[in-house]
């Protein structure tokens, strides 16, 4: 894959390009008294529609290739930031409550079914955003056609001293907005080794690379139930774990498709990929796994 970085256009992982016949464009979702969520969009005309949902500190820009090659394939696709996240409203990288993505996932799945009635919606959680579908999916899978998990944040490699834990803890249980930097806060090494996908995350500035205390203590308790959640999932569910992930623990990825209490599941291991998967230089056995299985279902 060729660089998709442009210096102009800092957050882009490419330009979005509609397939013949449909359409691309950005919108926001505003709810009363809530932050306004921005989205992306790419509507082929398709019955099934798969909402992209990013990872700690990503957002939907991340994801632009990857929309494009799956509408091109022939299904819809919808990306959006989670409140705090990209070009969405909300306290940089915070949360009060952690139940507050999963309101906002519900508003843009609402969307969808407005924009595309009488079709599936499938959601695809990478990193943070599988714990975030996990969560989801045990709430309202009669809104699903299925879910999938991409490299999920079940447990991750990251080593934090003691006092720092503690710190955290003390601050997140009063829900402190201050901001939390770990030594290797701006480091890509965990999330992939294309060089040209490493100079685009330095230079992007919705890259969300620092989070607060309140966020991580927030965090902390969702992940630590999602998989008695996985354990509530019957609707199909497929799990796609990257072998060179340094970012998170395949073992427990493993452990959360085990859990999982659907009939119609499948695992996918990717030997080559790394953690954020959407920048391979190669991408199109995911994208092609990905298509296969939701016009399956």
């Amino acid at each position: 894959m060729a660089s998709l970085y442009r210096t102009e256009a800092p957050g882009d992982w490419g330009v979005m390009q509609a397939p013949p016949g449909g359409e691309v464009g950005t919108a926001q979702l505003a709810t009363e008294e809530r932050p306004t969520i921005f989205y992306r969009y790419w509507r082929v005309g398709a019955p099934q529609t798969l909402l992209l949902m990013h990872g700690l500190g990503a957002h939907s820009g991340w994801f632009i290739d990857m929309g494009n090659a799956l509408a091109h394939l022939g299904i819809n696709v919808y990306a959006l930031d989670h409140q705090g996240f990209g070009r969405s409203e909300g306290v940089r990288g915070h949360v009060v409550r952690w139940q507050t993505f999963i309101t906002d996932i519900d508003h843009m799945v609402d969307q969808i079914k407005q924009d595309v009635p009488n079709g599936k919606v499938f959601m695809l959680g990478h990193s943070m955003g599988g714990v975030f579908a996990t969560q989801y999916a045990a709430a309202h899978q009669a809104k699903l056609g299925g879910v999938i998990l991409l490299n999920p944040w079940i447990a991750d490699t990251a080593k934090v001293s003691p006092l720092r834990a503690l710190s955290i803890l003390f601050g997140g249980l009063f829900g402190s907005a201050q901001t939390v930097h770990f030594p290797d806060t701006r480091s890509t090494a965990s999330m992939t080794s294309h060089p040209a996908a490493g100079e685009f995350l330095l230079n992007d500035t919705y890259w969300v690379y620092a989070r607060t205390k309140g966020f991580y203590w927030q965090i902390t308790q969702m992940r630590g139930n999602t998989l008695a959640s996985a354990a509530k999932v019957t609707i199909p569910a497929l799990v796609l774990q990257a072998g060179r992930d340094q970012a998170v623990v395949p073992a427990a990825t493993r452990k959360a498709y085990d859990k999982l209490a659907s009939r119609d599941k499948t695992y996918i291991d990717y030997p080559d990929y790394e953690h954020d998967s959407e920048f391979e230089p190669d991408r199109s056995k995911l994208d092609n796994d990905l298509i296969s299985w939701v016009k399956a279902h």
